[in-house]
């Protein structure tokens, strides 16, 4: 911590809620946001993009996600990476099977199929909790590891069951290069 919140009084319920109470806190996330949209791309290579920065957006939106149940809820989740590969398989069999459908819509309706998903798991979970509600969703991960494996539909019958599309776009411009992935996960991510 380098400096202590002092003097700042909160008068309002809005004021107190705030992620960033402090205006030089909020000036300094916004200076960092504006440098990850701006000099990352000019600076990183594309190893750094591919190997480093994508996963690392893809995965602070896997922790953000996991934020929801254990960090406001208190309870633990075993099964955030079953309902994320729900949505991603969604998302990819929604763009793969309905000709000209647009990225961002599929992406949205493979969030749907996670939320069925969680909704099929998370109704006979509703009187658990505890050890066992992380038990239930450990059993959604260790059926969707297993749904994904066997049902060779939901991976358009890849042997490895690696799935990758080609011809992305948003908004009539293409999404090829690692900056232009990069810059893709980084607005889905704010």
């Amino acid at each position: 911590m380098l400096y202590r919140e002092n003097g700042h009084f909160k008068t309002s319920y809005r004021a107190d809620q705030q992620i960033f109470p402090i205006l030089q806190d909020r000036w300094a996330i916004g200076l960092l946001i504006a440098a990850a949209f701006l000099l990352v791309p000019m600076l990183a290579s594309d190893y750094l993009f591919r190997a480093i920065l994508i996963p690392f957006l893809i995965m602070s939106l896997a922790a953000l996600g996991v934020n929801i149940p254990v960090g406001y809820c208190g309870q633990i989740s075993l099964g955030s990476g079953a309902f994320m590969a729900v949505g991603a398989y969604g998302a990819y069999n929604f763009f793969v099977r309905v000709p000209d459908m647009p990225l961002v819509p599929a992406i949205l309706l493979g969030g749907l199929c996670a939320t069925a998903f969680g909704i099929l798991f998370g109704l006979p979970s509703l009187r658990v909790k505890g050890l066992y509600l992380a038990v239930a969703t450990l059993a959604a991960q260790f059926f969707s590891d297993w749904m994904f494996l066997r049902i060779k539909w939901l991976t358009n019958d890849s042997p490895s069951g690696s799935i990758s599309v080609n011809g992305l776009q948003v908004f009539g411009l293409p999404i090829e290069s690692a900056v232009s992935k990069y810059w893709f996960c980084l607005v889905f991510w704010w």
